[in-house]
């Protein structure tokens, strides 16, 4: 697994290569229908512009498919011809199920979905990659696996998890900005400049991940050693609990989960 080919470079796709840029033993090739995003990605000429589809899947022995669903089937038809059993094939597509995609690539090459969250353009993403493929053998599935670990966590997940991990991982990053957003108005309220209370938010939302990632100790634990007797933390962790805070993120969550049903539903 040494080249890597990823057709649609924006967001998601642009971010796994950028954050495949510094690994040296990988040969990088991008296609987009704007060169420009393929050309911005990393130093100049470390990923490869590829000027077609097929031209990238004839090239690279992991084809990344970061283009929309609706775009899919035409896309595997296009580079049907190039995919042979040394090949395989990954989709960052949302709601385009494996066995479309087994079905799209007629059984020429193994195939997996991913789905990434949208830090990936830091190379802070979080994947599940769903292997359930039986085309695809353990040595490749691990190869994969510590490949998407370079540029974040990965975890191996079956596809019927899938659109809970999208509800809570995938919607997860806009529903911890709209906090951020509240903390930045209660910020300027109190006179603090908006630049300075951003950056003051956006470090201690990360220092927090961090503590809660290496500590081991449950949410619930660590927010209590935040909260002193008779504080200030415990009056506003109060207020939030009578507000409902925790149930309304629940109840957020399983909202993006009931329309990715019935997006499912309808396809």
């Amino acid at each position: 697994m040494k080249s890597i080919g990823c057709i649609g470079c924006g967001n998601m796709g642009g971010g796994v290569l950028k954050g495949l840029v510094a690994h040296e033993q990988f040969e990088l090739f991008g296609h987009d229908h704007t060169r420009a995003k393929v050309e911005s990605i990393g130093p100049e000429g470390r990923v490869a512009w590829m000027e077609s589809p097929l031209e990238l899947a004839r090239r690279c022995d992991v084809i990344i498919l970061a283009v929309k669903p609706y775009q899919m089937e035409a896309m595997l038809e296009e580079i049907r011809p190039a995919l042979d059993s040394s090949k395989v094939v990954v989709s960052l597509a949302a709601a385009f199920s494996q066995a479309r995609l087994k079905k799209g690539v007629e059984g020429r090459c193994p195939v997996v979905r991913c789905m990434p969250n949208l830090p990936v353009i830091v190379g802070r993403g979080v994947f599940a990659l769903c292997f359930d493929d039986e085309a695809l053998d353990d040595p490749r599935r691990k190869e994969l696996l510590a490949l998407f670990q370079l540029m974040g966590m990965a975890l191996a997940l079956p596809e019927a998890q899938f659109p809970a991990f999208s509800s809570l991982v995938g919607c997860g990053p806009a529903f911890v900005l709209l906090f951020m957003e509240g903390l930045l108005n209660a910020g300027i309220t109190m006179g603090l400049k908006a630049p300075v209370s951003r950056e003051l938010i956006a470090a201690m939302v990360e220092g927090t991940a961090r503590l809660a990632l290496e500590s081991g100790e449950s949410f619930a634990d660590l927010r209590v050693r935040v909260c002193s007797p008779s504080g200030t933390t415990i009056r506003g962790v109060n207020h939030m609990e009578r507000c409902a805070v925790p149930g309304h993120v629940t109840d957020a969550v399983l909202e993006a989960l009931k329309r990715d049903r019935e997006m499912a539903a309808s396809d």
